[in-house]
């Protein structure tokens, strides 16, 4: 197991300096996880939907017209962990916005057509600097050249049309090696932290079917028996971690559902490669990251032991990407090689633009599960982005 173990050494001295550098703007809370949990119990319904937030219809259900009701809107460059809605008249009344333009997780049953992890408005259409205005970047993605107007950050502003673009998530907070052809599911819950544990679960389930077709595939290519066998190891980790997830979901109120999958033919190496970099480099790579993370800021003994045992298998399954990314460009010429690279550098944006606890499922939950902040999920992304390239340099 060289190869492997020289990128886990190789991204555990990444993983040690990206702490460092989040945990350099990190606050001190006096609130402990009994006194948040019991915010976060006042915050439900006996369903377990927060009471925060708009009603649940949104305004959809006999409250918009005809032309006012949404419609799917795919973004440049596309973006494979949200399903986006343009509300041509802008949005429904009564929603509850949180900070960075993310929205109460009722008012996202409503805002959004089908599971979600979490919803805000897009890039672009929220305010997100002191005097309101958007960046060129956000602006430029929007179409309609940003704001003129004062506005306060963390508003959201239409376009110049008047439409606002709501992102609404389809991977979880914590990223993962996700298959292809996962099809989608209900989360069924009590609580919102029994459904991100019943989410976390469902998505290490998926990933056991993941590490199997990986194997399979790199067996066709001729790869090295090393990888074969670590992706038949990672295959059982996911296992026990699918067990454990599931656990801290009942213990919450969630309910886990078993994923579905649907077959592929067999693809080639280059297709195989590019996702290798996408689900592995880049997001199980942060997954293992903002593990490692978690591990460090939950008080609650068995959350705490449970991230810190997946923390360090997740660690080694994207030390395995990277000794299969290693490997594939070998067996590629340069065009799929810049082509894996760039698939890698477009996932990490991805992971880094993902939703803070906070935003997503509520400080309560944010506290309980460790979750970074946004800008501290930032600061955690920004020290990968040297890793494709101390690859190619090595």
């Amino acid at each position: 197991m060289k190869r492997i173990a020289s990128e886990e050494r190789r991204l555990g001295a990444v993983f040690q300096r990206a702490l460092l550098v989040a945990l350099a703007g990190i606050g001190c809370s006096t609130k402990g996880t009994e006194a948040v949990a019991t915010d976060l119990d006042a915050g439900m319904t006996e369903a377990g939907v927060p009471v925060e937030g708009g009603a649940l219809d949104g305004g959809k259900e006999g409250g918009l017209p005809d032309k006012c009701q949404p419609t799917p809107y795919t973004p440049v460059p596309a973006n494979s962990c949200g399903d986006y809605l343009r509300y041509p008249c802008g949005l429904p009344p009564d929603l509850t916005v949180r900070g960075d333009c993310y929205f109460a997780l009722n008012d996202c049953a409503a805002l959004c057509s089908d599971i979600h992890y979490s919803c805000r408005a897009a890039d672009g259409y929220c305010s997100t600097t002191l005097d309101g205005g958007r960046d060129a970047a956000s602006a430029a993605d929007a179409g309609d050249g940003g704001i003129d107007a004062a506005v306060p950050t963390g508003v959201v502003v239409p376009d110049s049309t008047g439409a606002v673009l709501i992102d609404c998530a389809t991977c979880p907070g914590s990223a993962g090696r996700v298959p292809a052809g996962l099809e989608r599911a209900t989360v069924r819950a009590r609580s919102a932290l029994g459904a991100y544990f019943a989410s976390a679960a469902r998505l290490e389930a998926a990933s056991v079917t993941a590490f199997r077709r990986l194997r399979d595939e790199l067996a066709l290519h001729g790869a090295p028996q090393e990888l074969l066998d670590a992706a038949r190891a990672a295959e059982q980790d996911e296992v026990r971690h699918t067990r454990a997830m599931a656990r801290l979901a009942r213990r919450h109120g969630g309910r886990y559902e078993r994923p579905r999958v649907s077959e592929v033919a067999p693809r080639a190496l280059q297709t195989i490669a590019q996702e290798n970099a996408v689900e592995g480099c880049a997001r199980e790579t942060f997954g293992a990251l903002l593990a490692t993370w978690q591990a460090s800021h939950v008080d609650d003994p068995e959350l705490a032991a449970t991230l810190s045992a997946i923390a360090l298998d997740e660690t080694r399954h994207a030390a395995l990407s990277w000794a299969i990314a290693r490997w594939s460009l070998t067996q590629l010429d340069a065009d799929a090689s810049a082509r894996m690279g760039a698939a890698w550098a477009t996932a990490l944006d991805d992971v880094a633009a993902g939703g803070d606890g906070a935003g997503e499922r509520g400080a309560g939950v944010a506290s309980i599960a460790g979750l970074p902040s946004r800008e501290q999920r930032r600061q955690l992304a920004s020290e990968l982005r040297g890793l494709w390239d101390g690859m190619l340099a090595a």
